[in-house]
C-alpha cells in the first residue's frame, strides 16, 4: 500500500484540532468544532483498513492481533499512569475516578459505565477506542467472508450495530451508536480511490473549501449540540468532504508546500500519541495554573501536549511498535516462510505491515 501524505496530514489535523478543542474546553472556552477532529479520525481509519486490505486473502485472526498491537500497548500505558495519578492526586484528572474493576474493563475496552455514572474508561479520551474496537471486531468477521462478499458483510454489521443504538437510546453510549457509520464513510471513499473516481485538482480545492466552510457553520450554529447521539450528522458531512478533497489534490499531484507538509507529516506520524497524551496534559496543567489567564492557558496547554505527544512518539510508541511489528512478522515468516521465495516472503510481511 503506498503512503498517502493527505492520510497523514489530516491525521495530524484530526489531532491537533482535538488538542485545541480540550485545551480551550479546559481553560472555559468554546471550541466546540475541534471535536470533529474525532469524526475524521473514524472515516480516517475505514478509508484506511479497507485500502490496505481490498483484494487480499488477509486472516482475521492476524489482522485483529496486527490491529491490538498498534493500539493496545500505548493506550495501556497511559492508562495505567492515569490509575497512578489519580489516586494520589484525584485533583489533577477530576474527570477520572478509580475503582480496579473499572481499571480492568478500560484496558479490556470493554464499555462501562465509570464510577460516575458516565460511560467513559479511565483514560477518557479512549472512548473513541472503544468505536475503534467495535469495528475491528466487523472488519475481521467481514475478512472471514469471500473477497466479493467483504463489503456487504462489513456495512450489514456496522448498519445493524448503529440501527440498534438508533432504536434502543440507552445503549448508543456503549458502541450501538450511529458513529460507527463514518467508518463506513471512510470505507466508501476507499473504494472510490481504488476505482480511481477521485481525481480533478480543481474538484479537490472545491470539496476541502466547502468541508471548511460546513465546519465553520456547523461550530457555529450547532456546536451547542453535545449528543454524540447526533454528532454524526453535524461534523462526519465536513469531515467526508475534506478527507475526499484532499485525496482528489493527491490523486492530481498537487501537494502543499514543504514548509508545512513535512511539520505535518511528522505530527501525523505521532498523532495516536498525542491523542493519548493531550488530555492528560492540559488536565494537569489545568490543575498546576489554577488562575492563570486562559490567553496564556490554552497556547500553553497545546504546545505542552503537543511536545508530550511528539516525546511520546520518539521514545515510547515508535520504538515499541518497531518491537512488537519485528517479533509479530518474525512469527508469520517462521510459519508461512518454508517454501516461500523471497518475494512472496515480503509481500506476506506487507501485508501486517499495512494492517499495523
Amino acid at each position: 500500500m503506498i503512503r498517502l501524505s493527505s492520510i497523514q496530514r489530516l491525521r495530524a489535523v484530526a489531532a491537533l484540532s482535538v488538542t485545541l478543542f480540550h485545551a480551550c474546553q479546559w481553560s472555559g472556552q468554546d471550541f466546540a468544532v475541534g471535536a470533529a477532529g474525532v469524526d475524521l479520525f473514524f472515516i480516517i481509519s475505514g478509508f484506511v483498513l479497507w485500502n490496505a486490505s481490498e483484494g487480499r486473502a488477509v486472516s482475521p485472526g492476524r489482522f485483529l492481533i496486527a490491529r491490538a498491537a498498534r493500539v493496545a500497548p500505548l493506550y495501556w500505558l497511559a492508562t495505567l499512569a492515569v490509575a497512578v495519578l489519580v489516586p494520589w492526586r484525584p485533583q489533577a484528572m477530576p474527570v477520572a475516578q478509580f475503582e480496579p474493576l473499572h481499571l480492568v474493563l478500560s484496558l479490556l475496552f470493554i464499555p462501562h459505565n465509570d464510577p460516575a455514572g458516565d460511560a467513559f474508561p479511565l483514560l477518557v479520551s479512549g472512548w473513541t477506542l472503544t468505536y475503534e474496537a467495535f469495528f475491528y471486531l466487523a472488519f475481521a468477521l467481514a475478512l472471514a467472508a469471500p473477497l466479493q462478499r467483504r463489503l456487504q458483510v462489513l456495512c450489514g454489521l456496522v448498519s445493524v450495530m448503529a440501527l440498534v443504538g438508533l432504536i434502543y437510546h440507552q445503549t448508543y453510549t456503549f458502541g450501538a451508536n450511529p458513529l460507527l457509520l463514518e467508518f463506513l464513510i471512510g470505507v466508501g471513499l476507499a473504494r472510490l480511490w481504488s476505482k480511481g473516481d477521485l481525481r480533478g485538482a480543481g474538484a479537490g480545492w472545491g470539496w476541502v473549501i466547502l468541508g471548511l466552510g460546513v465546519l465553520m457553520f456547523a461550530g457555529l450554529q450547532l456546536g451547542s449540540v453535545r449528543s454524540d447521539f447526533w454528532r454524526p450528522l453535524i461534523w462526519a458531512p465536513p469531515a467526508a468532504l475534506i478527507l475526499a478533497g484532499a485525496l482528489v489534490l493527491e490523486a492530481a499531484g498537487a501537494s502543499g508546500p514543504d514548509r508545512v507538509g513535512r511539520p505535518l507529516d511528522a505530527i501525523g506520524d505521532a498523532s495516536y500519541s498525542l491523542y493519548i497524551c493531550q488530555l492528560p496534559v492540559v488536565c494537569v496543567l489545568k490543575w498546576l495554573t489554577p488562575e492563570l489567564s486562559p490567553w496564556i492557558r490554552v497556547p500553553l496547554g497545546f504546545a505542552l501536549a503537543l511536545g508530550a505527544g511528539l516525546i511520546c512518539y520518539r521514545l515510547i510508541e515508535r520504538p515499541l511498535a518497531s518491537a512488537l511489528g519485528r517479533h509479530r512478522r518474525a512469527r508469520t515468516l517462521h510459519r508461512h516462510g518454508l517454501g516461500l521465495r523471497p518475494p512472496e516472503q515480503e509481500a506476506l510481511a506487507a501485508v501486517d505491515a499495512d494492517l499495523a
